[in-house]
This record gives structure tokens, C-alpha cells and sequence, in this order.
């Protein structure tokens, strides 16, 4: 059943959509957004009164007009009009029943979300993006007393406890239990690891009185300008970050929409303002941190509407897809992973890779695509040569792994980690590629010949980019060098099962 302010703000909008959070309704018309604050109280959010609503309503219009200009007009209030109800000005004398933020309706196509999922947006242009939040944050002037107070090392540490907290019910339940545990650990330990780097942030200027909740749909484009919309207004301690969190939250947001491209190049923009050593190595950590957070409201809205619930199943996925790349930035959190995925050719390791690379925000970089960009060719453009020659020599084979190699060093670079998609059929294959990023496990996948030989036949079918074939496979066999697996991944089975079953190889911490 719907809410009464509901009801009675759908009556005098008429509104062409509503929009529901775990902590307000928001009402689209034509050229206005109107939001109702819910009677709420999380701990860290408290709009359990109405005069708290009233207060927090005036200050998210003070706080967002500092990052775009005309898009906050006034507050306003559902007040009692005789029997039924209006809408008008937050001073008025009538009874109250709601108070109501507005603001001018901006186009859904200027939306950063939007321009992401319709295909509209370049890396070149994410990297301008990035240098423009960089500025942003960077031209805050915040006092350093208050930035302790509310964004300071000990404030981090209270909101990661807070968060584990607050969700230890949710855990076996709505988060899986292996990967809460091993974010918990991973989290705690880097705290204890890092103090002097989070103490250092403050006196750095680093920590700033910001937006608090940098997602893509928070994100506009007004011509060249750069707009934020949304910030936190209901708690200093959520809205005074650490600089690299602010940027850390968009990028994992672009990560959980597919597009860890767009994420890198946002991130690429942000550290040529940013670009000292701490903060690039904070930047997984608050990853982590903020892909938990959405997790952890999500959960709340979850735990609110009940499993009887029509959208229950599309948001339980939600939960799953934070907490998977919660759990790939905490095994990411010290060091960037560079992962190597071998094994014969039509053994299955690039539909596993690219599915592994899908389900945890990696970068993913195969021999076969890399090979024919390298040699001038379209991927999928055939050169069914002899094997070992032509682009398949040994020395142009050289080229390309050790092309991976630096590829996943430049991806390092923004904490990024990096499925490399080979053969990796001879030893000096292996070194040319970690001359560049060194593998922090080998995953070797394995299938029947017979399997292999019946893929070969499917794949012959059809457009593909791998020149691998029946013709040349028991040569490559024969020659093949094995690499040392550290975890052997047979390919018959579900794709989906085998990348779970790598990260849980990847993640114990036995």
C-alpha cells in the first residue's frame, strides 16, 4: 500500500513518475522535481521529525547550490487546506504536513548515467570529466578543524565499523557471508596498516566538506560546465571525504554499469590534479568503501519491503553486483592483481575470462584481439596461417605478451585489476608479459580433446577472432609449455559457477 504523502502528492502533481529511495519519494513533472523526505530514522540519517525534515530540506538546497548554479528553487510545504491539501511556501502558517524540496527537471539525456548507458560518452571525454571534479574538490575551502572533526582518520574508521555493523544482520541473508567476511578483514586490516597515510590526509588539505554521494545520475553536463547535484546534507561525517572518495564512488559507480573503460579515463583525469602517491593507493580502499555503503542502503530498502515484494529480485541483484565489486576492490585494496588465464587453445579461457572480468570490474586484455590490432587487422579478420608463422611467430608472439604486460601496468596505475587472456604456451611468452606487471596467480583452464574438437567445429560456424582450429591443434599441444597453475578450472560446467569459484580460490586468505 502506498504512503499517504504519496497518495496525496500524486493527487496535486500529477506527477509522470515516481521514484522511490530507501529514504525519500521523488515526483517528476514536466519541468519539475519535487522530494518528500521519509519518516526514517538509520542512526546515521535521523528525519524521524517533522521539523528535522524542515531542516534538512533547507539545507540540501544551501549545500547543492554550491555545485550547480539555478537548479535548487525553493522549499515548500503540503500544508492542510480546508479538507484537502496544497502545496506552498514553507513559511505559510497552515498546518504542516510535509515539507518538499524542489528543483528545475533536468533532462535526463544531459545526465552522466544516462549518456554512459545510451553509448554517448568518450574516454577522452571522461578524462575531462575527472579533470573537472578534480578542480571542484580541489577549490573547496574547508577548515581544517572541522575537516578532522567530521572526514579525520578515527571519523573513517567509525563509518567502516559503522558499516559492518549495520549490516551483520544482512550477512548469509542478503550479502553473501564469504565475501562480507573477507571485505570486513581486508578493510580492518588496511586501517591499521595505513594510519599514518589517513592521518596525513587532513593536515594535506586532502579532506574536504563535499558532496558525499558522487554517482553518475548525480552527474550533468550543462554545456561545458560540470554539474553535482544530490550531496549528503543529513550527515557531516558522510559528506567530509577524503577527495579520493568522492572520485572513488563515481568510478565504482561506472564499474557496477559495465564500463570500467569510462571509470579508468574518469580516474586518469582526477589524478593529473591528484597524482601524489597516497592517493592513488587509497583509491580501491574507498572503492571498497563506497560500493559497501550502496550495498548496505540497498540492503535497508531490501529489509524495509519485504521478499513479497514485486521489485525484490531485481534489487537483491543489485546487492550482489555491490558486493562482488566490494569484494574485488578489498583483494585489490594493497596492490593491483594482474591474473593470467591459460590453457590450450579452445579450452574455454576467454569465455571464462570475460565473464570473470564482467562479474569483478577487471580489466581484461586477449592475445588474439591484441595480436591482430598490432599487425593492423580488425579482430575478427582472419589469418589461418601455419603454425608459428606469420603474426603467430615466436618472436611477433613475444611482442604481444609482453604488449599485455604493459597494458596491465597501465591499468595498475588507477588500481585496476587484470585478467590476461593467453595461451601463454612457452616460457619466454610468460616473461615477456611479467616484465611489465607480474601475475599474482595463474589460473589454468582445462577441457576434453574431444570438448575442444567439438568448439573448434561450433566455431568454425561463425565470425571469430581466434584463428585457433582442428588443423593445428595437437602441433600446439605437443609444443605447449605449462605455465605452473595455481588453480586448475575444468570448462564444461557454468561459466558463471567457475568465475565464483576463481575469486573464492583468489580471496582465502588460509
Amino acid at each position: 500500500m502506498e504512503a499517504p504523502i504519496v497518495m496525496i502528492m500524486k493527487d496535486l502533481l500529477k506527477p509522470e513518475k515516481v521514484v522511490e529511495t530507501h529514504i525519500s519519494y521523488v515526483f517528476l513533472t514536466g519541468d519539475k522535481v519535487y522530494k518528500v523526505k521519509k519518516n526514517v530514522n538509520f542512526g546515521f540519517l535521523d528525519f524521524s521529525r517533522l521539523k528535522l525534515r524542515k531542516q534538512y530540506c533547507l539545507l540540501e538546497k544551501e549545500l547543492n547550490g554550491r555545485f550547480c548554479e539555478g537548479i535548487y528553487g525553493d522549499v515548500l510545504k503540503v500544508a492542510r487546506k480546508d479538507k484537502s491539501f496544497e502545496i506552498t511556501a514553507y513559511e505559510n502558517t497552515q498546518n504542516t504536513l510535509e515539507y518538499v524540496v524542489t528543483m528545475k527537471r533536468i533532462p535526463e539525456e544531459n545526465f552522466l548515467s544516462h549518456r554512459v548507458k545510451e553509448g554517448l560518452i568518450t574516454e577522452d571525454d571522461m578524462r575531462v570529466t575527472g579533470r573537472h571534479i578534480a578542480e571542484l574538490f580541489s577549490s573547496i575551502k574547508t577548515d581544517e578543524a572541522s575537516a578532522e572533526e567530521n572526514g579525520g582518520a578515527s571519523v573513517v574508521r567509525f563509518n567502516c565499523m559503522e558499516n559492518f555493523s549495520q549490516t551483520e544482520g544482512f550477512a548469509g541473508r542478503f550479502i553473501d557471508k564469504v565475501f562480507y567476511d573477507f571485505i570486513k578483514n581486508k578493510t580492518l586490516a588496511f586501517l591499521d596498516n595505513h594510519q599514518e597515510i589517513f592521518a596525513s590526509r587532513v593536515k594535506g588539505g586532502f579532506v574536504v566538506n563535499g558532496h558525499g554521494d558522487l554517482r553518475a545520475e548525480h552527474v550533468f553536463f550543462d554545456g561545458d560546465k560540470v554539474g553535482l547535484i544530490d550531496c549528503i546534507e543529513f550527515n557531516k561525517r558522510f559528506r567530509y571525504n577524503d577527495a579520493v572518495s568522492e572520485a572513488a564512488f563515481i568510478c565504482m559507480e561506472l564499474d557496477e554499469l559495465g564500463r570500467t573503460d569510462l571509470s579508468d579515463a574518469l580516474a586518469e583525469g582526477f589524478f593529473e590534479k591528484y597524482s601524489d602517491e597516497n592517493s592513488v593507493k587509497l583509491f580501491n580502499f574507498y572503492k571498497c568503501y563506497r560500493a559497501f555503503v550502496r550495498a548496505k542502503v540497498t540492503c535497508f530498502l531490501l529489509a524495509q519491503k519485504g521478499e513479497e515484494w514485486e521489485g525484490f529480485a531485481g534489487v537483491k541483484k543489485s546487492v550482489d553486483r555491490l558486493i562482488d565489486l566490494a569484494a574485488s576492490y578489498a583483494l585489490n585494496m594493497d596492490k593491483a592483481k594482474t591474473l593470467m588465464f591459460y590453457g590450450y587453445m579452445g579450452c574455454g579461457k576467454s569465455k571464462n575470462a570475460k565473464v570473470f572480468a564482467d562479474k569483478f570490474a577487471a580489466a581484461s586484455f586477449n592475445t588474439d584481439v591484441e595480436r591482430k590490432l598490432l599487425s593492423g587487422l580488425e579482430p575478427t579478420e582472419s589469418r589461418k596461417v601455419a603454425m608459428g608463422t606469420g603474426i603467430y611467430s615466436h618472436e611477433k608472439s613475444v611482442e604481444v605478451y609482453a604488449h599485455l604486460g604493459r597494458k596491465a601496468a597501465e591499468k595498475a596505475k588507477t588500481g585496476r585489476m587484470t585478467v590476461l587472456d593467453g595461451t601463454f604456451s612457452d616460457s619466454a611468452f610468460v616473461q615477456a608479459a611479467e616484465e611489465g606487471a607480474p601475475f599474482h596467480k595463474k589460473i589454468r583452464f582445462t577441457a576434453e580433446d574431444s570438448v575442444i574438437l567439438e568448439r573448434f567445429k561450433e566455431r568454425a560456424k561463425k565470425t571469430a577472432v581466434t584463428d585457433g582450429r582442428e588443423e593445428i591443434y595437437f602441433q600446439h599441444k605437443d609444443k605447449f609449455v605449462d605455465a605452473g597453475a595455481d588453480l586448475s578450472v575444468e570448462t564444461t560446467g557454468s561459466v558463471e559457477d567457475n568465475a565464483r569459484r576463481i575469486m573464492e580460490f583468489l580471496i582465502d586468505e588460509k
